[in-house]
């Protein structure tokens, strides 16, 4: 009932066509991202692979938000004497497309008169007035997004680097949000094109304005963070206890962005049996030792929910990408013109959901996702290196001897870098916890080894 309307248009600026997802219909309930872009000023508009000029295709659109008893319909000027009906007659097709499964109880009075628009703006203005934002928040973000296409327009990048520098001082955590979610959301409307636009105007943007040599300067400053107290898990060595994760927290307890780095790099190591170790400890401390302990602790839990808050948070919205690509009309297309989507995640999610299809017998559901699974797993292999390749294969060799005649006669060809690399690989599968390949990997660095002397 909410789902997009496919249609191909041409660039008003270069004549390129386009396939497009047009929407007519914002449910707020059942299609949070049509919100999104809405609200953002983003909807039905779209970027041009080939010049990234911006196309607007005028449609018209019914807003619906059950939960606060909100209905706004906003025809374009113009679109009823193009399409030989009357505003009314418009309003009243949207209306059945968001009533035509509609249980009756679930019909309230307000669906009979919804509001009007005049304008996008005007529509905006509603939705985000319906959500407690004032006037002057709207307008603010308005000014970003607008700034943001200007540069995305900018004719060349000397240009580009003179407005970003004109535009300093409205450079900030806000505009940047505005513009890493306009990013995602091009990037996963548009082809392989639109991906380097965008990535190209954030490059420039951390490198030109002052906030984002700030953001850098910080990145980096966390990074070495993030290196120390990872050489400091490594010096317990591959036999680290609870008790050595104990000590280590405890150390950090005046340091919150390292015990923040500690548990981020080995969260799976934070379990029940920690907690209750730990806890053992502060009953037979006392005084001040006890009181800085069950500090530790309170933050120890509190970052561990934060942490496993995220992974939920990014696990769902892998899920809502999957569910999108899957309702696409061609979904090995969609997956090819992004493969920026393709993840150890996507693929993880993907995975999960044929086994689940599987599991309830629906093997229609379960081929359609096998399918694209198998095109997932080719793109990865496209970004990979030959050695990355290679390392994967062996991986999934279940003969012992057909794997030993494979490392004998590829690995002599790559040397000693080979090993360094399986090392990488290696600290990778213990950051994942992927137990199972990690000790298959030790087992083929051990052959490896052999066969590079």
């Amino acid at each position: 009932m909410t789902s997009p309307n496919t249609q191909t248009i041409r660039c008003a600026n270069c004549g390129t066509p386009m396939p497009v997802a047009v929407r007519s219909l914002v449910d707020a309930q059942r299609a949070a991202e049509g919100k999104s872009l809405l609200i953002s000023d983003q909807i039905n508009k779209f970027q041009c692979p080939n010049c990234g000029a911006l196309n607007v295709v005028d449609a018209p659109l019914l807003y619906h938000d059950a939960t606060k008893e909100l209905l706004i319909a906003y025809v374009p000027m113009g679109v009823a004497a193009q399409q030989g009906k009357s505003d009314e007659r418009i309003i009243g097709d949207l209306m059945n497309m968001l009533t035509s499964n509609l249980p009756k109880d679930q019909f309230k009075a307000y669906m009979f008169n919804p509001r009007r628009a005049l304008t996008m703006n005007g529509l905006i203005d509603q939705v985000l007035e319906a959500d407690g934002i004032s006037p002057e928040v709207m307008a603010q973000q308005r000014a970003r997004v607008d700034l943001i296409q200007r540069m995305l327009q900018s004719a060349t990048p000397d240009a580009l680097i003179s407005l970003i520098k004109d535009s300093d001082d409205k450079i900030d955590a806000q505009f940047m949000q505005t513009f890493s979610l306009m990013i995602q959301r091009m990037m996963a409307q548009g082809p392989d094109e639109m991906a380097e636009v965008m990535m190209g105007l954030q490059e420039a943007l951390l490198e030109n304005s002052s906030y984002g040599r700030d953001l850098i300067a910080r990145q980096e400053r966390q990074q070495a963070l993030l290196q120390t107290v990872a050489n400091d898990i490594q010096a317990y060595g591959d036999g680290a206890t609870r008790a050595n994760f104990i000590e280590l927290a405890l150390r950090y307890a005046d340091d919150d962005e390292r015990l923040q780095a500690f548990v981020g790099l080995v969260r799976q190591a934070f379990d029940y049996q920690f907690f209750q170790e730990l806890s053992d400890r502060i009953e037979k401390a006392s005084g001040d030792d006890a009181e800085k302990m069950s500090s530790v602790r309170d933050r120890l839990v509190e970052l561990t929910q934060m942490i496993d808050e995220h992974a939920r948070q990014a696990m769902q919205q892998t899920t809502n990408i999957l569910r999108q690509i899957v309702e696409s009309p061609d979904p090995i297309a969609v997956l090819e013109a992004n493969p920026h989507l393709v993840d150890d995640q996507f693929m993880a999610v993907l995975s999960m959901n044929i086994q689940e299809a599987q599991h309830h017998g629906h093997q229609d559901i379960a081929d359609k996702l096998t399918h694209l699974y198998e095109h997932a797993v080719e793109l990865l292999r496209a970004q990979m290196s030959p050695e990355l390749v290679m390392l994967n294969d062996w991986l999934n060799i279940e003969d012992d001897t057909e794997l030993a005649n494979q490392i004998q006669q590829q690995a002599p060809q790559y040397g000693s870098d080979l090993l360094r690399l399986m090392d990488a690989v290696e600290d990778m599968l213990k950051e994942q916890g992927q137990a199972e390949a990690l000790t298959k990997m030790a087992s083929i660095r051990q052959m490896v080894a052999q066969a590079v002397q």
